[in-house]
């Protein structure tokens, strides 16, 4: 009774914290699903509705130069049409005289012409694409010569696990085109807006199934974060002034003290029969004064809020480099570390970064940065031109967690991105029942037609890693081939160069 009386002010905050948590969930769930959907859906008009376009330039630029004789270059350059685009499942070409062939047989075409009724068309032209159970279907192009048509594959559901939570109707003319399955549940309009630079309009559906998987996670976090941000602020206040310090004030001890260690977790290629180190990611770990490390998920949200997160990365990028310039590296050895949008948006980063490289004589091409999407650009301009600077001497740009969000497709655009990082959630179905390969082939596939070197990570097993390295992917990193572990013995794994056996761990 004495304890509660005495602590009766931290008990209630820690009540009202909780209080907090619980009834603002609904609320917090409906504004983390319009900020989710409004900024994906943004980019999903982007992305169909420019597929579409290049389907309709892709027509137009292949009718000029077949042919129109079903020879094997027609065949040939039917079939490259259809790799370039990945809404194009299949291509064929009728002439006038019933002759007809496709990217499977010179001599038929193995799927019929068939006729639909005007309603079902929409004509640009000598162009008409078509609609079938309200949903684009083909689009063809009548000339003189013949008709060359492109029958389009349906676009997969973005929230891939979850099929039915969400829908996308695209009005054309009055017409409306469905995208996705739904069920029979109630949903509910959650965006609405132009779809591209063209005359159609987007609209999205969401039912509470969506919700939860969407943003439920985020949701249990926020009420967690709410109930701990509680909790610390009631131990805060019971602390006199001497004694508190808060979490803030513990880390910017740590950030003084050098508390805050470079682990480095291996990244190989494969080499015979085993993989050969080529780099390593940059993780960093908190030494507490009792000798255990802190998780980064502990310190590094509050790092961001806070402003320190740039000194930290900072203060990361002297500690590699001094670990670095103590010893020879393989040719062309790289190591990678995690840099926030912020970071980049500062003036000053290209020339601070270029001058500690100076000043420690590492060649810029060993150092590598990795843009984090924890928190979002607020100037992609500013970071567009530091990024510019640095790319120029030679230190190379990775995309992290490539695939988790369409906002990855405006980075890679605007900024200089050399290299993707495929996220373990694409990784970790591989071999099981829930694997999407239509996804991370589709992946895979942008990263090649967009030259773009590609690294998974999150490879926990040989199965993983022998798919992974035949669907082309050039650099692999995960649990498989080593834990991050401190330099003294990351540095083992390739001075003197060794090549690590597929059959065991690396680095334990």
């Amino acid at each position: 009774m004495d304890w509660l009386k005495k602590h009766t002010k931290a008990v209630l905050i820690i009540i009202f914290a909780a209080l907090v948590a619980y009834f603002s969930q609904f609320t917090v769930a409906n504004w983390l699903v319009k900020q989710k959907i409004q900024e994906d859906a943004a980019v999903l008009s982007k992305l169909y509705s420019g597929l579409y376009r290049e389907s309709f330039e892709q027509l137009k630029s292949l009718s000029t130069r077949i042919s129109y004789q079903c020879d094997n270059e027609d065949i040939e350059l039917m079939n490259q049409a259809k790799s370039g685009n990945l809404f194009v499942d299949y291509v064929d070409l009728h002439l006038p005289d019933k002759h007809s062939c496709s990217i499977y047989n010179s001599e038929k075409a193995g799927r019929p012409l068939g006729k639909f009724p005007p309603s079902d068309e929409l004509d640009f032209g000598d162009v008409t694409l078509v609609m079938e159970n309200s949903q684009f279907e083909e689009m063809r192009l009548h000339t003189s010569k013949g008709i060359l048509r492109f029958i389009f594959q349906q676009p997969r559901n973005f929230l891939s696990n979850c099929e039915e939570c969400l829908y996308m109707t695209v009005d054309v003319d009055g017409r409306t085109v469905q995208l996705y399955q739904h069920s029979n549940e109630p949903y509910w309009e959650v965006y609405e807006g132009p779809m591209g630079e063209n005359r159609m309009m987007i609209k999205l559906y969401i039912n509470q199934e969506g919700v939860d998987f969407l943003v439920g996670e985020l949701v249990d976090m926020f009420s967690v974060l709410i109930v701990l941000l509680g909790v610390l602020f009631a131990v805060g206040f019971e602390l006199n002034q001497t004694e508190r310090k808060g979490l803030s004030g513990l880390l910017n001890e740590a950030i003084e003290s050098n508390e805050l260690k470079p682990f480095y977790q291996p990244i190989v290629q494969p080499e015979g029969s085993g993989y050969k180190v080529v780099g390593g990611e940059v993780l960093v770990r908190w030494l507490a004064s009792n000798g255990e490390y802190i998780p980064p998920d502990t310190f590094i949200p509050l790092a961001e809020q806070n402003g320190a997160i740039d000194k930290i990365t900072d203060q990361l990028v002297d500690n590699v480099l001094h670990h670095l310039k103590s010893i020879d590296l393989p040719e062309r050895f790289f190591v990678s570390v995690n840099v926030s949008p912020s970071y980049l948006e500062k003036p000053d980063t290209a020339e601070k970064l270029l001058g500690k490289l100076k000043d420690s004589g590492i060649d810029p091409h060993i150092l590598s940065l990795e843009i984090t999407e924890r928190t979002k650009f607020s100037d992609l301009n500013k970071a567009a031109e530091c990024i510019e600077t640095l790319t120029e001497q030679g230190i190379s740009i990775k995309l992290d967690d490539c695939g988790t969000g369409y906002g990855a497709f405006s980075y890679l655009h605007i900024l200089n991105i050399d290299t993707i990082k495929i996220d373990r959630m694409f990784v970790d179905g591989i071999g099981t029942e829930n694997f999407k390969i239509k996804i991370l082939d589709s992946i895979l596939a942008f990263a090649r037609e967009s030259k773009l070197h590609v690294v998974a990570e999150g490879i926990e097993n040989k199965t993983q890693a022998d798919y992974l390295i035949g669907a082309g992917v050039e650099m692999l990193q995960g649990s498989y081939f080593g834990d991050p572990v401190p330099f003294d013995i990351f540095k083992t794994s390739f001075t003197p160069p060794t090549s690590l056996s597929s059959t065991h761990v690396l680095l334990q």
